[in-house]
């Protein structure tokens, strides 16, 4: 006990810098003060003083977020068009002229297309294709943090822009070849996304936002920062549909490449440079370590409770339900779009319009609605405390280092009560699927289905606080890794769950 007194005294001066930020804080990042462990500091890894950034560095990141999701839009709703169109013609290029009078052509006579071996084929391509987008995002996601810590945020953030034009690029020669090969050569694209691509740069903008803005408001921030990247993706969904209807089915991936160079050039223009963290690891297997950072985020830590050594399970269980909710519900917007497309007729500006009103007001309730409901819910939390009879476990360092009581740290307790609550309603929400019969009822849903939203920003404000205020930006990094890693494999493991939901409802 004597050594670890020792340790803590000599992060003292951090603690009174910590506490004191707190305190100039408090009037705009809302939240409560609580007893919280803070890490032990290994030898080689200095805690370094946070910089002060101006409040409109904030909005640029947010204003970054929503030119690059509106880049990664544009395509989506083209791109199942366009693979159902493929499909369509290389399916009657090996079986001849379509056939007349058949009961497959419903429940459109007029469209050849609609028919189930042509519906279904569709469906698993586009299956194939998030797949592979999410396996080499995966491995995307280590390269993308490791990238972080060695050259800094801005620089990989510009790599994670850079690379998807170079996917759009090829993605145009593929629509050009059309057919079959064509549908190949978009899936084979996908191999692009390893360098850089939506999970990488997710993962860059939550660690630029959480660099730029103070302790207590980064699960706000984190909330915000997500609904800018809805409204890019709404408003990228919508100009999709519209460019496709007016310029052609292929006017969409070239005009992608214009936005994706146009989101790198304002990366290069109006971000600050931040400097990777100073610290350096020479030890081979720390290295090892620090590179899969992110998989030992969410292992058993130990923390110390009345002079007593205890595991904490609360981080794997966090991640536990974040993943079963996102295998719950992460396929709805895709199949949305397919059962739209294949019962209702709905054409490139119809989806368009369906997933741009649900990205829409989901990002209306992230940018405003979850900030306030996350500062009234800390207030409430707070009247309920007894600050002397408690205690919160968190994230020790990743060499499994014991944890000590630092009171300068803000509560998570209503973070992780809003995750669950947002788990909850996003699973009863989704129960309205069932009900749908007509067109018009998609729009409904697609209106509904966002105020359940929340659930991914809570849950990285909540592993954020696990790390602690004098956590470096190395940590912070894993962090966030580790949650978006949980995020992907759960995306990962619905495009199957996607794909025979929509065989059963094309059937």
């Amino acid at each position: 006990m004597g050594t670890l007194t020792d340790r803590r005294m000599s992060l003292d001066p951090y603690d009174a810098d910590d506490t004191a930020s707190l305190l100039r804080t408090r009037s705009q990042e809302l939240g409560v003060a609580e007893s919280i462990a803070v890490q032990e500091a290994p030898p080689e890894v200095s805690i370094e003083e946070s910089k002060v950034w101006p409040r409109s560095l904030r909005y640029l990141v947010l204003l970054c977020a929503f030119l690059t999701s509106l880049s990664f839009g544009v395509t989506q709703v083209p791109l199942l068009y366009v693979f159902r169109l493929m499909t369509c013609d290389a399916y009657y290029e090996d079986h001849g002229s379509q056939p007349i009078g058949t009961e497959s052509m419903q429940p459109s006579e007029t469209d050849r297309c609609s028919i189930h071996a042509i519906e279904s084929s569709t469906a698993l391509s586009i299956s194939l294709l998030g797949a592979s987008t999410t396996i080499f995002g995966l491995v995307n996601l280590f390269i993308t943090g490791n990238l972080i810590k060695r050259i800094g945020v801005k620089p990989t953030l510009l790599i994670q822009v850079l690379f998807p034009a170079l996917r759009l690029f090829v993605q145009n020669i593929g629509v050009e070849v059309w057919g079959s090969t064509g549908i190949l050569i978009v899936q084979l694209s996908q191999i692009v996304s390893i360098l850089g691509g939506p999970s990488g740069y997710l993962l860059a903008l939550n660690t630029f936002i959480t660099e730029v803005v103070e302790y207590e408001g980064r699960t706000a921030a984190l909330g915000r920062l997500a609904g800018s990247m809805l409204f890019g993706t709404a408003w990228g969904f919508l100009l999709g549909g519209i460019v496709a209807d007016s310029f052609g089915i292929k006017a969409p991936f070239r005009l992608t490449c214009i936005l994706f160079l146009s989101a790198c050039a304002f990366v290069a223009v109006f971000l600050p440079n931040i400097p990777p963290s100073k610290a350096k690891v020479t030890d081979p297997s720390k290295k090892a370590s620090r590179f899969f950072g992110p998989l030992l985020v969410f292992a058993p830590r130990k923390f110390i409770h009345n002079s007593t050594i205890r595991k904490e399970y609360g981080a794997f269980l966090l991640a536990w339900g974040v993943f079963l909710g996102i295998l719950a519900t992460g396929y709805l917007a895709t199949l949305l779009q397919l059962y739209a497309t294949d019962v209702f007729g709905f054409a490139t500006k119809q989806n368009g319009w369906l997933i741009f009103m649900y990205c829409l007001l989901r990002g209306l309730f992230l940018t405003f609605a979850f900030p306030k409901l996350i500062a009234l819910g800390r207030s409430l939390t707070k009247r309920q405390i007894n600050s002397g009879a408690e205690r919160e476990p968190l994230l020790a360092h990743q060499n499994g280092a014991e944890t000590t009581k630092d009171k300068a740290q803000d509560t998570f307790e209503f973070d992780l009560t809003y995750t669950k609550l947002s788990l909850f309603a996003d699973g009863a929400l989704t129960l309205l699927c069932l009900f749908v019969r007509k067109g018009w009822q998609m729009y409904l849903v697609a209106a509904i289905l966002p105020f359940a939203g929340g659930t991914g920003s809570a849950a990285k404000g909540t592993v954020l606080q696990m790390v602690g205020s004098s956590a470096g930006s190395d940590e912070r990094t894993d962090a966030l890794a580790g949650v978006t890693l949980i995020e992907n494999i759960a995306r990962l493991s619905t495009n199957p769950n996607s794909y025979s939901h929509a065989t059963l409802l094309l059937h």
